[in-house]
This record gives C-alpha cells, structure tokens and sequence, in this order.
C-alpha cells in the first residue's frame, strides 16, 4: 500500500497546506487534504465520522500551524486521532509559531527542505515497519508496532533536523 499523508489544517490555513501537500507529492507520497473535498460542507458528528474514514486510509499526518491554529478544534481532534492510531506526524509552520508544548513531541517542518527531508525518511522507514508488520495478525499488536516504529522515525527525523 503506497503511502498516505493527512494534511491537518485549520481553513484559514487552506492555501499553505495546499504548497505542503503538492510538494508532498513532488516526493512520492499520496496526500488527503480536505480542500479538495466536497463532502466537507457537513459539520459536528457527520463531519467527524467523515473524518475518520479518511484518516483511516492514511498512515502519517503532517499538521500546518499558523498562528490561527489556536483557534481551531479539529486540528488538535486530527492530532489525536494520528497520535492513537500510531501515524508518523509532523508539524509544519513557514514562520515562527508559537506552539502548544504537546506538539514539541513531533518533529517540526519549517521548509520545502524539511518537507523533503520528512519524505525521505518516511519512503526510508516504510521498508523496516512492512518487515516488523509481516506475521502480526493482532490488531492491538499491530497499532503498538506503528506506534513504536513512528517513535523511532520521530526520533531519527528530529536529530536529522537538528543537523542540517
């Protein structure tokens, strides 16, 4: 299965996730991003379970934040939502923002060259997490290995960052 971003934003936010997820695509990866979405004019619960069965066709979410984020509910509902199933996340920001401490968990993407760098390590760690998933027939074994394996390209992404 070819890899799948969520792009999470806010949508004030529309045309920079709209740069995020094209040069998403310019690395390979498949993208979900809501801007493009019709059935995005339901609200509440509907929009919700519309959500969820879009999130549950990708793998990893890349969060745009602005410093309109703050007033969203749904990006924080989308992290959450990534976070439980064990997705490989991101935040990505063109400036400086300041963010709620709980995203300090995920590495941050500041440029096209972050981005690229996000895709690189993503298309890299896919291999490993296929192998560790082949054999695992358990649903709950298999979000725990997502989980752990996000853990480590979470790790490898950020020390990849800090050296650039």
């Amino acid at each position: 299965m070819a890899t799948k971003v969520f792009i999470s934003h806010k949508n004030t936010d529309s045309d920079l996730a709209a740069k995020v997820a094209y040069r998403v695509r310019l690395n390979g990866l498949e993208v979900y991003l809501d801007k493009i979405d019709d059935a995005l004019v339901k609200d509440g619960p509907d929009l919700a379970d519309h959500l969820l069965r879009r999130m549950s066709e990708c793998q990893q979410l890349i969060a745009v934040v602005s410093s309109q984020t703050k007033d969203s509910w749904w990006v924080p509902w989308e992290i959450g939502v990534g976070s439980e199933k064990g997705f490989r996340m991101a935040s990505y920001s063109e400036s400086y923002v300041n963010l709620p401490s709980y995203l300090e968990k995920w590495p941050a993407l500041h440029s096209d060259r972050d981005i690229d760098l996000y895709c690189e390590y993503s298309k890299r760690t896919e291999t490993a997490l296929n192998t560790r998933m082949r054999g695992v027939l358990n649903e709950d074994r298999r979000v725990q290995v997502r989980k752990d394996e996000a853990l480590d390209f979470h790790r490898g992404l950020k020390a990849a960052l800090r050296t650039r």
